[in-house]
């Protein structure tokens, strides 16, 4: 992003001479009241700011630049614009930016520029030139857009991964009509003299099968966007203890709840109903793991929350079920992933959609006979305290 707003008088190659010279370190180091005025007003700006003469020479450099280049930390202050450019930029881009500046006044675009002692970031630069009583001065401002691409990088992504839910649930309306009429057809037939009806009865199981899997595709896809609100650490451990009693009653399992929660009016940002959804997909991929063991599903609901004024809350159901060999362990919230047969592996590929659209955290242990824990971590207020306390008279 390249431009320029108005044109200032170009000094062309005059060089200054002494006397110039001093004038202008006087102006920018005129003492006042025990330090420099235009140092002092340079340093409250929270953007970068490097002073040059009009041969390139740094002049001055202010804190927030000095931060950004990491130059107090590391070796001497820099007396040329040069040092803080990238080895392959000093040849022909930083020639033509200071050119710009001086023909048109103004440079405006990004640039990546040395970090001491060897890092780089990406920064958006500012080259403005002055004339004045024939002395010339170029101002150059630097600010750290480096976090702003990576915002950029995300927004992307999440458009793309838009696009590809939309096109799923176009592929999904259309694959559902055929998959309907084959399993409508297939119900007919059985009703009449086959030789070989187990054959049908196949494909009519598949059909299912193929439904069943058309309708989680459709809930994940249409999963809704969070309503998010501040709870506290006793209702959010409220509301799952109920949701997880239910899901052991379907399966005739015994919950054990423990209540490791601090600060119960700790605050917790949540949407209440989604998160209930995950932790219940959780629990029943607990209880599911006894499918192939005598021993009745023993299953432990464990909350946490620390004294922090922030808040926040972690959440871990524990199995003691056959667990998961570490190889794969990685590959549990992977859509369609199963170690059990005829599931289709959604539940925790579901449960991580949802901590992600919640913006917290979920993450498995787990090892061979040695059961499997699910943590789940979610975010406290992020206010500034400014925003929610009144400061003291």
């Amino acid at each position: 992003m390249e431009g320029c707003r108005k044109k200032r008088t170009p000094l062309g190659s005059t060089e200054m001479n002494p006397d110039e010279l001093a004038g202008l370190k006087e102006v920018l180091t005129h003492k006042f009241t025990g330090g420099s005025i235009v140092k002092s007003v340079l340093d409250a700006v929270n953007t970068g700011v490097i002073i040059l003469d009009q041969h390139e020479n740094i002049c001055l450099i202010n804190s927030r630049a000095s931060q950004l280049l990491n130059i107090h930390q590391e070796g001497p202050v820099p007396t040329r614009l040069s040092s803080i450019f990238m080895d392959d930029d000093r040849k022909i881009l930083l020639p033509n930016i200071i050119k710009m500046a001086r023909q048109q006044g103004e440079f405006q675009g990004e640039v990546m520029l040395k970090r001491r002692p060897q890092a780089a970031f990406l920064a958006f630069f500012s080259m403005n030139y002055y004339v004045q009583d024939q002395i010339g001065l170029f101002v150059v401002t630097i600010t750290d857009i480096s976090r702003l691409k990576d915002v950029e990088r995300l927004l992307r992504k999440s458009e793309r991964m838009v696009y590809l839910g939309r096109m799923l649930d176009d592929i999904s309306h259309q694959i559902r009509n055929p998959v309907l009429a084959i399993g409508g057809f297939s119900r007919r037939l059985l009703k009449t003299r086959l030789e070989k009806p187990e054959y049908v009865r196949i494909i009519m199981d598949e059909s299912k099968r193929l439904e069943m899997l058309l309708d989680v595709l459709t809930e994940f896809i249409q999963l809704p966007k969070p309503r998010f609100s501040i709870k506290t650490c006793s209702d959010i451990r409220q509301l799952i203890t109920r949701s997880g009693n239910n899901i052991a009653e379907q399966f005739d399992a015994e919950l054990n709840v423990i209540d490791n929660i601090e600060e119960q009016d700790a605050p917790v940002v949540t949407d209440t109903m989604l998160l209930c959804q995950a932790i219940e997909h959780v629990i029943t991929n607990a209880c599911e793991s006894f499918l192939d063991s005598p021993r009745k599903p023993v299953i432990t609901l464990e909350f946490h929350a620390p004294l922090s004024p922030q808040g926040g809350m972690t959440i871990r159901v524990s199995d003691l079920g056959p667990g998961i060999r570490p190889p794969i362990i990685s590959r549990i919230f992977h859509p369609f992933f199963s170690t059990k047969t005829g599931h289709l592996g959604m539940g925790l590929t579901f449960s991580r959609r949802i901590l992600e659209e919640l913006q917290g955290e979920i993450d498995a242990e787990s090892g061979l006979n040695q059961g499997t824990t699910i943590t789940i971590k979610l975010p406290g207020d992020r206010r500034r305290r400014i925003r929610t306390e009144p400061l003291p008279a």
